[in-house]
């Protein structure tokens, strides 16, 4: 059976004055996806054509009536200016998204296990051991990725058209949906595209991440921007990975940035101030494995269960009063 058989090809927008809001949307996300993709390489002059439209159908999306008239013209206009030998194909309907979304949001969800596995405490990762999720056969669900990687690489000269401005979008659809949902769920494009590679192709490793190599090399700046990334890509779409719970696995990576640096309201990483804890781990010779598996011990106990690490780990099992309802009303 196909793997890749929920994902529908991309159809035309219909004409903005019949669009619903989700297609208004779906218009703005494809232009933000392109403005703000991190190898997009356009003209000033087509970075403004698009701007504009990604302009005009937020306008509409908030019902801006004194300029819905020119706005829609503008839109039209665009999209016209993207018709080659047909209409472009830029609308993904919703199964497609959804499950497109899904598989990217385990895709991360398996590289947060993997890079926080050796630092969980003792009984976390002895009753992970024990649910049915760490049995799985395809955790990464490469059967899914292999042809999906497959279909990027014989797109890969039409999405390098692409991104130096040229209209080739109805040539990679492929490329096309995954940087819609890199954009929608703030996920970076390389590192997405080389987990990709890592399920698909046989050798390749998983990209440099450990907490440990930043401390090592001291680079302040470096562990912010992981720490940002692996926040924003948190997703809550299944409840355990590797039986682990994901909502554990979010509860340290919401609070592992506030445990080493002052970033309170300050959403860019590079104005994160480090806090003494980090200067400290930074500053050891040897035992950073074990100072971090220190630190998200004490978050796993002050922050997770609210007490101390002088409870009994015990109490983190099945029959623990704590479930993880409790977890996140805490978090919040």
């Amino acid at each position: 059976m196909n793997p890749l058989r929920y994902l529908a090809p991309p159809r035309p927008f219909g004409d903005i004055s019949n669009s619903t809001q989700e297609e208004i949307e779906g218009r703005e996300l494809f232009a933000s996806c392109l403005l703000n993709h991190s190898h997009m390489s356009m003209s000033d002059s087509d970075r403004d054509a698009i701007r504009a439209y990604r302009d005009a159908c937020r306008r509409l999306d908030i019902g801006d009536s004194q300029t819905r008239e020119s706005d829609m013209q503008a839109v039209r206009e665009y999209e016209q200016s993207l018709q080659t030998n047909g209409p472009a194909n830029l609308c993904f309907d919703l199964a497609t998204r959804t499950k497109m979304g899904e598989e990217l949001d385990n895709l991360y969800d398996m590289w947060s296990y993997v890079r926080y596995e050796k630092y969980l405490p003792a009984t976390v990762k002895e009753d992970a051991e024990k649910h049915p999720s760490a049995k799985v056969s395809d955790p990464w669900h490469k059967a899914f990725w292999k042809p999906f990687y497959g279909r990027l690489e014989a797109e890969a000269d039409a999405w390098a058209q692409v991104i130096s401005g040229k209209n080739h979008l109805n040539e990679c659809p492929t490329y096309l949906l995954l940087a819609l949902l890199c954009e929608q769920q703030t996920m970076d494009w390389d590192e997405t595209v080389a987990l990709i590679r890592y399920c698909a192709v046989e050798g390749v490793e998983l990209p440099k991440a450990d907490f440990v190599d930043y401390l090592k090399a001291k680079d302040v700046a470096g562990l912010a921007k992981r720490l940002e990334l692996d926040e924003n890509t948190i997703a809550l779409s299944t409840e355990y990975v590797m039986g682990v719970g994901t909502m554990l696995l979010a509860y340290f990576r919401m609070h592992l940035p506030e445990a080493l640096y002052e970033c309170e309201e300050d959403l860019d990483p590079e104005r994160w101030v480090p806090k003494k804890r980090l200067h400290d781990l930074m500053a050891l010779q040897d035992g950073h494995e074990q100072a971090i598996q220190e630190l998200i011990r004490e978050i796993f106990y002050e922050m997770v269960l609210g007490g101390s690490d002088d409870d009994d780990e015990e109490g983190w099992d099945d029959d623990d009063d704590t479930d993880e309802d409790d977890i996140m009303d805490e978090a919040d």
